[in-house]
């Protein structure tokens, strides 16, 4: 049977000749009309199939959700999709009939709110309202500690950090009146005002915002949830490639990809086509069997006919002609297996002449 687009013998002769016609040399050669011919009918397919899979659980949402649009189902199995429900784009989502409910939050959160786990409700985090002087670090806040009972005295309420430009300056201690005394960053006290609480010995908690309370991951401050039994129908696309029965050769693979492949695109029900040859089709209907959920497909066929011409005479080149995707043909010269053997060999021989040679040298 006859490949779409597939050459005659007479036009792959008539394109070797113009091929070998734009370098032919003076030294006479054999002509197109002696060439063997051998046809690779390439075939390479992909099956896509639309496979259904049904998923069936819980489902909790905050606060009161409709679902009226959504449809009904009793049981998940036996629900059928209309003609215009094809959940290939995103799935179809169904709530089983009889299981809407509104209930209660899982954390007993009641308002929508919960203690904040920071502060524990209290509103603020404790802070010490005075902190060590960084200058003195409370060891040398006055010189006269004696007039302070050997320790540093506790303000009624700690001072704020003095500056210190030149920390070995002394200034008038305010715990004991003492001139030029006292530590210029606490001024006597050995201790400063804390920045943050300002010696209140609270900082507001950040999180609730000093409200002791934070709104419910779980109900995202509803108080409850909507809860029901969800349906899923999805088609995903899974597509399964052919083993071609003959591959590209692998000479002209690349170039291939830009030929004049014959296409035939196959719906659910499609026969393949009438013109498909009996190892094609072979190599076909395997893959075409109904997979289980399988509930569309599409069958992408490629189709390419090859014509490797090899010169009589045990020559080293081969050539190799197929349509381009303009519908002319197109003429590819490589290097024949036996030209590579050939190849091979005479650099293995030049390769030991030139071994023996240095050997030789040496050895002299």
């Amino acid at each position: 049977m006859v490949a779409p687009n597939d050459p005659s013998d007479d036009e792959v002769r008539a394109a070797l000749d113009a091929f070998l016609a734009r370098g032919r040399s003076r030294r006479p050669g054999p002509t197109p009309a002696d060439f063997h011919l051998t046809r690779l009918h390439l075939l390479e397919a992909t099956v896509i199939r639309c496979v259904e899979q049904r998923t069936e659980g819980t489902q909790h949402e905050p606060g009161t959700v409709d679902l009226s649009e959504r449809p009904v189902y009793d049981v998940l199995e036996n629900y059928k999709l209309s003609p215009h429900e094809k959940p290939s784009d995103q799935p179809l989502e169904l709530v089983k009939r009889g299981t809407v409910h509104l209930r209660s939050c899982d954390c007993d959160c009641g308002n929508g709110r919960r203690r904040c786990a920071d502060c524990n409700g209290m509103k603020y985090r404790p802070c010490e309202p005075a902190r060590v002087c960084t200058v003195c670090q409370g060891v040398t806040a006055c010189t006269q500690s004696l007039k302070h009972g050997g320790l540093p005295s506790t303000p009624p309420r700690p001072p704020k950090p003095g500056r210190a430009d030149r920390p070995d300056e002394r200034v008038k201690c305010e715990a004991c009146q003492t001139p030029d005394s006292a530590c210029p960053g606490c001024r006597g006290w050995g201790k400063v005002r804390c920045p943050e609480c300002e010696a209140s010995g609270r900082i507001p908690c950040v999180p609730c915002k000093g409200a002791g309370t934070v709104e419910c991951g779980t109900c995202h401050g509803h108080g409850n949830l909507t809860s029901w039994t969800a349906g899923r129908i999805k088609w995903t696309s899974q597509p399964e490639r052919v083993p071609p029965p003959v591959p590209r050769p692998r000479q002209v693979a690349s170039e291939l990809g830009s030929g004049g492949w014959h296409k035939d695109r196959l719906g659910t029900h499609d026969p393949l086509p009438d013109d498909l040859s009996p190892e094609h089709r072979s190599a076909l209907e395997p893959h075409l069997r109904p997979r289980q959920g399988e509930k569309e497909r599409e069958v992408v066929i490629k189709r390419l006919t090859v014509v490797k011409a090899t010169p009589p005479d045990s020559d080293n080149r081969e050539f190799y002609v197929f349509r381009s995707s303009d519908g002319r043909l197109s003429v590819r010269r490589r290097v024949s297996e036996e030209g590579r053997r050939k190849v091979f060999l005479a650099g293995a021989a030049v390769v030991a002449l030139v071994v023996l040679v240095l050997v030789l040298v040496l050895a002299h």
